[in-house]
């Protein structure tokens, strides 16, 4: 959490952080300033409140971070840029003399937005220029990957928000195809046109959107062999029928920028045929048995191969018996969830993989089956949090329900 970034610091040997970016496009930045959205430089010694570097222009925005603020001309960029025709030398010179003059010192972590030749000839330009300052350097997770992967209330609060908003969304969006008409097997918006997979896709766009949630990384609506293939987006101009599974993958955020989270749910229009009830019940009793997994202290690959294993004994591939696998199942059963859709714990199988539960941890739980030659894919996925007790909470409020009646 951030209020451990001095304990974290401590704990690692950092004497300061240093990071630079827009909070609209950068998460660790969005993370640092507190949501206020400028462009700017972070600078924390340890155990000192933070700067916040700023443009004049946007001196009122920048005190929403609720941190030190000085602003850029104090640091005349325009004299050491105007003198330099090297590029990366000027970006060294003046980050040196913010560094120079906040009198920082010591083991240094940088974080940013840029090249890595860039932000390595920045780098090496800078620690030629100031022997006082030493790169700190990461052998495991970073101190921010640390810090952001368990979450306070507040940020709890935000998640359970956008989570509420989505599942709105969805079910708004199935009661808006019941009432449409089915002419052979296909369903109509009107009398002469089919409904598409694109249209349920702006359906869900625009409940999502009334409801201040976005959807910035892109959405699943993938019908039939496509729902086969886990990341496949769906074909926007495929008519919708009855009868073949609908993989609805959302994993919108907060509108301006913010909190993510993810959601899929698995269903079939009108009715569904008997082999894929199975595998939906075996994907769902999976899904539970996971739940009753999570718990606080707990490897996470540890549950992870125990899914597997869950799968296995019914019969179907997974990456622990076949690692090459694409078809039964074919990817790990989460991932943390915050600021970006992808953050820590992980619950890959590799054994470089040490995450352990523990509270304020927010995660997907999305075991899935998938047989794209057959003709189908089915993939239910809740979003997790572990209390102070330990104990895992379902953050997602909607029904799994495979067959929507038409």
């Amino acid at each position: 959490m951030k209020k451990d970034l001095n304990n974290l610091m401590k704990k690692m040997k950092i004497d300061a952080l240093y990071a630079e970016g827009k909070s609209s496009s950068n998460p660790t930045m969005y993370y640092l300033l507190n949501g206020a959205n400028i462009h700017g430089m972070y600078i924390k010694k340890r155990g000192k409140r933070a700067w916040v570097i700023h443009s004049p222009i946007e001196r009122e925005v920048a005190a929403q971070t609720g941190h030190k603020l000085i602003s850029v001309n104090h640091f005349e960029p325009q004299k050491i840029f105007s003198r330099q025709q090297d590029r990366m030398k000027a970006n060294a010179m003046y980050l040196n003399a913010v560094l120079t003059d906040l009198n920082v010192k010591g083991r240094v972590a940088f974080y940013g937005c840029t090249s890595f030749g860039a932000g390595y000839n920045i780098l090496r330009k800078l620690l030629q220029m100031n022997r006082h300052i030493k790169l700190h350097y990461d052998a495991g997770k970073d101190i921010l990957t640390a810090a952001r992967e368990t979450k306070d209330y507040d940020e709890i609060k935000r998640i359970k928000q956008v989570g509420r908003a989505v599942a709105a969304a969805f079910r708004d969006t199935l009661k808006t195809v019941q009432a449409m008409k089915v002419k052979k097997g296909i369903i109509m918006k009107d009398r002469r046109r089919k409904l598409l997979i694109g249209d349920l896709r702006a359906l869900l766009h625009r409940s999502m959107f009334e409801r201040g949630i976005v959807s910035t990384e892109g959405m699943i609506v993938a019908q039939g062999r496509d729902a086969g293939v886990p990341h496949n987006a769906g074909r926007d101009r495929e008519a919708v029928a009855l009868g073949k599974t609908i993989v609805f993958d959302i994993f919108p955020r907060e509108r301006g920028g913010g909190y993510f989270f993810d959601f899929t749910r698995t269903i079939c229009f009108g009715h569904a045929p008997e082999h894929i009830k199975k595998v939906y019940k075996l994907v769902a009793d999976a899904q539970d048995y996971a739940f009753s997994l999570f718990r606080s202290g707990t490897r996470c690959n540890k549950i992870g191969k125990a899914v597997c294993e869950f799968f296995e004994k019914a019969g179907h591939t997974t990456l622990l018996s076949d690692s090459k696998t694409q078809t039964g199942y074919c990817h790990s059963l989460g991932h943390g969830l915050g600021l970006d859709i992808h953050e820590s714990p992980s619950f890959s199988l590799y054994g470089t993989n040490k995450d352990t539960l523990r509270p304020g941890h927010v995660f997907t739980n999305e075991p899935g089956l998938y047989y794209p030659q057959k003709g189908f894919g089915v993939r239910l996925e809740d979003v997790v949090f572990i209390n102070k007790k330990g104990k895992p909470v379902n953050l997602t409020r909607s029904a799994r329900k495979l067959v929507i009646e038409m």
